[in-house]
Parts: structure tokens; sequence; C-alpha cells
């Protein structure tokens, strides 16, 4: 499947912050049921949009229910949920040329690229992905605190609040700030 090759000096690239929430961690067996992303000038680091999306579930019987449990899926809060090829659709628009940058965003971009596959849609976001956890991790590493690189574990360390449920958008934001308190830090 192509991918977005469109020649950008990446510095002139904008960012789009994104978590994904999946019914487990199986990319063969799990699926893709909610997409948060905000769209980031990376010279301004400004949110200049944002979007949220549940996906509606084709395969719940294959779904880790701890997984469902942490991310809170109910079949009430899913009702009115989108396609995965309608979510993906909009996702590119909104994601056009830009680079990805997520905590843990391998897992994300896996997820993320095994549907564009699937449904055959070209992606047109760059193919680099940025993780902000291996930021995080030289920025940290000289300091007696956090102890893990958990992503509420360093916002909590920022003083980023956070809500007791895995939601997408929520976990962007959170990245996004801590990216922000990490750049900050090294400049």
């Amino acid at each position: 499947m192509k991918v977005n090759t469109k020649q950008i000096d990446f510095r002139d690239r904008n960012l789009v912050f994104v978590d994904i929430e999946t019914t487990g961690l199986s990319i063969i067996r799990h699926e893709v049921i909610e997409i948060g992303a905000l769209v980031v000038n990376s010279k301004s680091l400004k949110i200049i949009g944002e979007y949220e999306a549940k996906i509606a579930p084709v395969h719940i019987e294959r779904a880790d229910r701890e997984a469902l449990k942490i991310n809170g899926f109910s079949q009430k809060d899913w009702k009115g949920a989108k396609s995965l090829e309608s979510v993906l659709r909009e996702f590119n628009q909104i994601a056009k040329d830009c680079m990805l940058i997520g905590w843990g965003v391998a897992f994300d971009h896996a997820f993320i690229a095994k549907a564009y596959e699937k449904a055959k849609i070209v992606r047109l976001f760059d193919y680099h992905h940025i993780d902000v956890v291996s930021i995080a991790y030289p920025v940290l590493y000289k300091n007696k605190e956090p102890k893990r690189l958990k992503l509420r574990v360093v916002a909590d360390f920022f003083g980023i609040k956070m809500g007791n449920i895995h939601r997408a958008m929520e976990d962007s934001f959170a990245t996004y700030q801590i990216y922000k308190k990490l750049t900050q830090s090294i400049q």
C-alpha cells in the first residue's frame, strides 16, 4: 500500500498527536475502536486542529475484556460509532502531510497502518513518526523521579491531570503537553 511521499522539509510538516484505543494488544486479532488527534504547528506548537471518533468494532467477540475495561468501552457509548473506513478517510484529511507523534507511537502506528492497508486507502500523512517516550528517556534519565515511563506517570510528574479511563483524545492531549514540557527543557 502506498503512503504519502510528498517532498516537504520535515520542519514544515505539522505534527499530529495521535492516540488510539483498541480491543486488545494483538494487531492481528484486535481492532481500533477510538482515535483522538491534535494537529499542531511544528514551529509554534499551537493546536490548529482536532479530531476524535469512536469506531464501531466489527468483531467485539474477539476483544480482550480487560482492554475494554481500561478504555471504558460500552455498547451504549459506542452506539453512534462510525465505520473504520469512514474514520480513516476523515483522519487522512486532518493528518494530511503531518508527521505522527505519540506516546509509544509504534503501537498506534502499527494498528493505523494495518487498518489503512486492510481498507486499501492510501495514507496521506508522512511515514515518519515521533515517539515522545524516546524524547522523555534522555531528559528524565538522571532524575530520581518518575520511576516509570508510562504516560500517566510522566503526566503526573509534570503536573498534568488525567482522568481514570484511557481515552484517545485525553491521552493525545497529555502527550502534547508532555512534549511541550520536554522540548522546553532541551532548548
